[in-house]
């Protein structure tokens, strides 16, 4: 962990500005404070990006952007995908640059969006982008406009398990496709996003569960089935978890005191 944020503190130096990539679907989950840290340590610029915003309704959206203002913080919420006030992404980056041409360093924990949003900015995709965790590797320095150059760091913001399962879904420490047991994951994962959002199974998949049957239900309706017409539990929860990064599954976490 020592030597990840040696590369983090590289990295950041190397830009004027820094872009920290938040899943508008639960900001707090997926802010880095140790990123923050820093770049106020070292005088850089931030620009919290809330992505996903899609997936959030708007009012939520906007909580949020006051909450982060209000501790001192640029921010703003877009939708990479959609190309939702990204627009608006340009202009404050424009706005917080020191000189131009600029340079922005691009950090964020895996599947917030962080090469979709590279991609919105050059123009083309430039920066391969994949539900998969971990799918880019090696820093990209990436020419976007005559003005901004983009310094894309995959994969380097990680954090140790906290021991809550449902946040390492979140934050990206857990790759569905590879992960030895994902049912206790998965499991974690859905009693998060029921907590908050109390008919996401109904959306997503179409069924009215609780959660100790959810995978089963699931399950049945994805058609994965062992042999003798079992329900197959491991591949209902890879399910979930690669729903969750699609944003297939959601809830939106107002901040606190809200």
């Amino acid at each position: 962990m020592k030597e990840t944020w040696r590369l983090v503190r590289r990295v950041v130096e190397d830009g004027d500005i820094v872009l920290e990539v938040l899943d508008a679907r639960d900001p707090e989950a997926t802010r880095s404070v140790e990123v923050e840290k820093i770049a106020e340590e070292l005088g850089k610029r931030l620009l919290v990006v809330l992505n996903k915003a899609d997936l959030v309704e708007r009012e939520i959206a906007e909580q949020w952007k006051s909450y982060l203002e209000s501790r001192g913080m640029n921010v703003v919420y877009i939708s990479a995908k959609y190309r939702l006030g990204t627009r608006k992404l340009i202009t404050h980056i424009r706005a917080l640059a020191p000189r131009i041409p600029a340079t922005v360093v691009v950090v964020g924990y895996p599947n917030v969006g962080k090469s979709t949003i590279i991609n919105y900015l050059k123009g083309r995709h430039v920066a391969p982008t994949s539900p998969k965790p971990g799918w880019t590797r090696g820093e990209q320095l990436v020419k976007a406009k005559s003005w901004l150059t983009v310094l894309d760091t995959p994969g380097i913001v990680r954090t140790k398990s906290t021991g809550d399962l449902a946040l390492d879904v979140i934050r990206g420490l857990v790759d569905p496709g590879t992960v030895d047991d994902p049912v206790p994951y998965a499991y974690a994962l859905l009693k998060r996003v029921v907590k908050h959002n109390p008919d996401a199974l109904k959306e997503a998949y179409g069924i009215e569960s609780d959660i100790d049957n959810a995978l089963v239900e699931i399950g049945k309706v994805k058609r994965r089935l062992l042999k003798g017409g079992r329900i197959n539990i491991e591949e209902a929860a890879r399910i979930v978890l690669k729903d969750w990064i699609v944003g297939k599954l959601r809830y939106a976490l107002p901040p606190p005191n809200v």
